[in-house]
């Protein structure tokens, strides 16, 4: 009878041992296969003429770096016009599987595919339907999507479809000083400024335009540029009581481009206005604005704005991480990875001297080789 006990005793020790390590090979294999991609587009040195640019991803498997692949080679500009483009303003991830320039084009990461090479901006992802608005001089102002199901490309036709929040405004700039325009549906056009600033244009770069940021329905705001393209002023219009306030002021005498730039701050309520190398913070409600010399990123990121010559502060949860030469734009984070594109800095000169990535899990940065980066995207799974 003991003997009995003993072996009945044995296999249940014998199936709790074996569960346990059922279990921990489980986990172990969900380690294992745990892999995250960060997208980065390069420009393809041999195809000058067309601005060819290859998109890869670095992919990191059980927190170790485990190579890279190209997905696939996108044409650049086709009869002296802008075609596909990745290498200019910001892109956009969506459902860890589709790009999305800043001009509109759409590539499936997954397929390795063009999906979409036409142009517009875009307005949001929403389900399979990714939509775009378009102000054209010659087809004129509409919202168009992109089907991801369909894989087709179709305008809204709806006259009362809006996704942008805000009514129709522009400014108007064939002469400086331009004017602030208004065009109310069905009805003549309305000058609200005559004077609404000069938009940099004594600027010797190529300017993108002047930012105009809703706040609601009526409420918006605008940098209002001096000639000079050294100062401004941050102002908010309220469309249905035809009236402005000046927020607040900027200035700098930085020789970078002007890049003026309004967003929504990423941990925070508050927009960020770029202007050179100086970032403010704006408090559209409370109509109040200060200078920052951090900007606070996703994932308990946090940089220093403005670069000083032994590099840019990075810090992950308040406390720092690195002093690193890299361009604010340059920072691409995920819950366990932070990537950025190193850069020498030879008096005025900046050059790139590869990728950096830092792993939360060994709280250290590793270099990697790469080719000149046109644009770093951001990290996926897959």
């Amino acid at each position: 009878m003991v003997y009995v006990y003993c072996l009945i005793f044995s296999l249940i020790y014998k199936l709790k041992f074996f569960k346990y390590i059922f279990v921990l090979l489980v986990f172990s294999g969900y380690a294992q296969n745990s892999s995250e991609s960060l997208i980065a587009i390069h420009y393809d040195t041999d195809s000058k003429a067309d601005l060819k640019q290859n998109i890869y991803k670095y992919t990191f498997t059980n927190n170790v770096f485990a190579g890279r692949e190209k997905l696939l080679t996108v044409v650049g500009r086709k009869n002296d016009k802008d075609y596909v483009r990745f290498d200019q303003g910001t892109n956009t991830i969506y459902q860890d599987r589709y790009l999305i320039s800043s001009i509109g084009n759409i590539v499936d990461l997954k397929e390795k595919k063009v999906l979409h090479d036409g142009t517009g901006k875009l307005v949001k992802c929403s389900n399979d339907s990714i939509v775009f608005y378009t102000n054209d001089i010659f087809k004129g102002k509409y919202y168009s999507y992109y089907d991801l199901k369909t894989n087709k490309y179709s305008e809204i036709k709806s006259l009362t479809f809006k996704a942008i929040v805000g009514q129709d405004v522009e400014l108007d700039r064939t002469k400086s000083p331009y004017k602030l325009n208004y065009y109310p549906a069905n009805k003549p056009k309305v000058v609200l400024m005559e004077d609404a600033g000069h938009g940099g244009i004594s600027s010797n770069y190529k300017l993108g335009g002047i930012p105009i940021y809703w706040v609601d329905e009526n409420n918006f705001i605008f940098p209002n540029v001096k000639i000079t393209n050294l100062e401004g002023a941050i102002v908010k219009y309220n469309l249905q009581t035809k009236t402005l306030k000046e927020i607040g002021t900027f200035n700098s005498t930085s020789n970078l481009a002007p890049n003026y730039k309004i967003e929504k701050s990423a941990n925070s309520s508050l927009l960020e206005f770029y202007f050179k190398d100086k970032l403010y913070l704006i408090n559209p409600i409370k109509e109040t604005m200060l200078i920052s010399n951090y900007r606070d990123l996703e994932n308990n990121y946090s940089i220093e704005v403005v670069e000083k010559p032994s590099g840019r502060l990075v810090f992950l949860k308040g406390k720092e991480i690195g002093k690193i030469h890299f361009a604010l734009n340059n920072f691409k984070s995920s819950a366990h990875y932070a990537a950025i594109v190193k850069e020498i800095v030879m008096g005025d000169e900046s050059y790139q001297q590869g990728l950096a990535v830092y792993n939360t899990y060994s709280s250290k940065w590793e270099n990697i080789d790469a080719e000149e980066v046109a644009s770093l995207v951001g990290w996926v799974k897959f």
